[in-house]
């Protein structure tokens, strides 16, 4: 009878440390929302339809990044990385405008909430977070789009987790039954 009881012991305390470390991941995708400001607008509703005049004839040069975000959303425009021009969205779209001295990378994204309570990026239909402006003709290589931050492998993770928790497990059944039969 100890030895069934030594088994369940040993995966119990085998899922309880796996539980463990799969808990923090699991809520690691878990935000609180700040009562009364009702949920955040979802990552990824903020769409970069255009950037005009791309490429531009000559600099100086005013361009205009169009798109749509959520509403009730502050909108902010940014050039190599620096804001440059704002904008509160409420019928759904934006209209974001540079003066531009030279070739440059394009990013924006919107905040919502109370003191910046959320913040996301927007993108362009096809994924990327960065719309390079260039002069038309010029030889510069085209700048790859950065990395979009707001992705997350939290289930990767977990189902790592699990396997190893169940591959453990395993284990130590096997190697008790190997114990008991020498």
């Amino acid at each position: 009878m100890r030895s069934p009881v030594r088994k369940l012991m040993g995966v119990a305390v085998i899922g309880l440390l796996g539980a463990l470390f799969a808990a923090p991941m699991v809520g690691a995708g878990a935000q609180e929302f700040i009562p009364g400001e009702g949920a955040p607008p979802v990552p990824g509703d903020c769409v970069i339809l255009s950037v005009t005049p791309n490429p531009v004839t000559a600099f100086p040069a005013t361009v205009t990044m169009t798109g749509t975000a959520p509403n009730d959303v502050h909108m902010v425009l940014y050039v190599d990385g620096v804001p440059t021009s704002e904008q509160d969205v409420t019928d759904g779209t934006f209209s974001l405008s540079a003066n531009l001295t030279q070739a440059a990378d394009l990013s924006a994204n919107y905040t919502y909430g109370n003191e910046n309570a959320y913040t996301a990026g927007c993108a362009t239909p096809g994924g990327e977070v960065v719309v390079r402006v260039d002069v038309k003709g010029a030889q510069a290589a085209q700048a790859n789009a950065l990395a979009f931050t707001g992705s997350s492998n939290t289930p990767s993770y977990v189902l790592i987790g699990i396997a190893a928790l169940v591959f453990g497990a395993v284990l130590v059944v096997a190697a008790r039954r190997r114990s008991q039969v020498s």
